[in-house]
C-alpha cells in the first residue's frame, strides 16, 4: 500500500501538474500562473490541456462545464515552459487554440484567447425518456433533433509575464 502512494504521488510530481481555477492573495512559494481571458462576451466553459513530451499528447490540466467567475480563468503551474491546448465545451470548434508558455516564480503569464467564426455547422442532439406510454404500458422513447450552430477557431497569444495581483485587479479582468 505505501509503494502504490509512492508511485501515485511521484507520478503528480512528474506530470507537473496545474492547480484548478485559483486566486490567492499573493503568489504560492515556487509558482507561477497562467491567466487565460477572451474578449468574446458570452460565458465559455474552458478546457486546458498541457503537452506530455513522455506520451506525446495533451493531456488535460483543466476542465469544468461550469464558466469561471469573472472573465479570468487562472491556473498555477511550477515555473517552467508549457505547451497548452485551449479549448471550450460549450462552442463548436474547428480547430483549438495552442500556445507556448514560460511560467516564471511569482509572476502572471496572460494568454489572450480570440475566438473567430469559422463557418456553420448541424448540431444533432437525442434524448431518451423511459416511462408510460399513451397505451398505459411501459415504454422508452428516443427523440432526435438538429439545430444549426456556428462553429470557431480558438487562436491563444501568450503576452509578457506581469507582477502578481489578484484576478480582479489584472487590466484584463475588467
Amino acid at each position: 500500500m505505501k509503494r502504490l502512494l509512492m508511485l501515485a504521488a511521484a507520478g503528480l510530481l512528474v506530470a507537473g501538474c496545474a492547480s484548478p481555477n485559483v486566486n490567492p492573495p499573493q503568489a504560492r512559494a515556487k509558482t507561477g500562473y497562467v491567466d487565460f481571458y477572451a474578449d468574446s462576451s458570452g460565458e465559455l466553459s474552458w478546457q486546458v490541456a498541457r503537452f506530455d513530451a513522455r506520451a506525446q499528447a495533451f493531456k488535460g490540466v483543466f476542465s469544468e462545464f461550469e464558466p469561471p467567475l469573472g472573465r479570468v480563468l487562472r491556473l498555477a503551474f511550477p515555473p517552467g515552459h508549457y505547451r497548452l491546448r485551449v479549448t471550450f465545451m460549450n462552442c463548436a470548434l474547428r480547430e483549438p487554440g495552442l500556445v507556448e508558455v514560460d511560467v516564471k516564480k511569482g509572476m502572471i503569464t496572460p494568454v489572450r484567447v480570440k475566438l473567430t467564426e469559422a463557418g456553420e455547422t448541424t448540431v444533432e442532439t437525442k434524448q431518451t425518456s423511459i416511462g408510460g406510454t399513451a397505451y398505459g404500458r411501459y415504454g422508452r422513447r428516443t427523440k432526435f433533433s438538429s439545430d444549426e450552430a456556428t462553429t470557431y477557431r480558438v487562436a491563444a497569444e501568450a503576452n509578457a509575464p506581469l507582477p502578481y495581483q489578484v484576478k480582479e485587479r489584472m487590466p484584463y479582468a475588467r
